[in-house]
């Protein structure tokens, strides 16, 4: 399967909404800000694990390319499930009245089963890219007006367990050892915005199907795991 589907599928698995405050500082209501507190940072972090997963919209697109490649690979199945069926036939007698027609059709099967395969992870592939890049938005307007409205000079993004189980992971220790970009390895509670970020997107971009009609996740087959992290209320949506 090709490295972005997995991606997306697999990040789900590891852990947090847009608010635009952490719980030490409540936003007040847009049109009337108050100075920050002279200790309110100015820089903030949040988990991009912890995003992805609590993400409404990010699991309803996954649960979509889930169901996709499943309708996708039906042939793709068919078709394996007849190879195997012909080697053990072969298996079992060697001297197989039909063992050249056999012969001929897993050939013409494997070729098959090779170009459906490449045309199936292609597809994926595709969807799989093109959805990234609108989860990538939707979170960059989140982050860019929760930095703008609480005075944050800089928000890095850093990917880091969510549940304790998940802290004691040789993955992710190995992971933040060598991290693509900057890792902090202390965060201090009131400069993390992971759960401000989790909860806004999910009042800005709650998920909707194809008629528009707003997604229940609880009934679908999702990973969640909650953050445990304190939020405040949703920043009003865009204009």
């Amino acid at each position: 399967m090709n490295r972005t589907f997995m991606f997306l599928s697999a990040v789900l698995g590891v852990a947090g909404t847009v608010f635009l405050t952490s719980s030490s500082y409540a936003q007040p209501p847009v049109g009337a800000p108050a100075a920050p507190p002279a200790t309110r940072p100015t820089i903030a972090v949040f988990n991009m694990a912890g995003v992805m997963r609590d993400f409404g919209q990010a699991k309803y697109q996954v649960h979509l390319l889930n169901f996709k490649k499943n309708e996708q690979s039906k042939q793709l199945l068919a078709w394996r499930g007849e190879y195997i069926q012909h080697q053990q036939d072969l298996q079992k007698r060697s001297d197989h009245p039909e063992k050249e027609a056999k012969v001929q059709r897993m050939l013409a099967l494997t070729r098959a089963i090779e170009d459906e395969d490449r045309r199936i992870n292609k597809l994926l592939n595709d969807d799989a890219s093109a959805i990234i890049s609108d989860l990538y938005d939707k979170i960059k307007t989140v982050v860019d007006k929760t930095a703008e409205m609480n005075g944050y000079h800089i928000v890095f993004a850093y990917p880091d367990a969510v549940t304790a189980e998940e802290l004691k992971s040789p993955y992710i220790k190995e992971l933040k050892l060598k991290p693509p970009a900057a890792q902090p390895f202390y965060v201090a509670p009131h400069a993390d915005i992971t759960g401000v970020v989790v909860k806004t997107l999910n009042v800005w971009y709650e998920p909707k199907d194809a008629q528009g009609n707003k997604v229940d996740l609880t009934k679908l087959d999702i990973p969640n795991s909650p953050t445990g992290l304190p939020v405040t209320s949703p920043v009003p949506a865009p204009k």
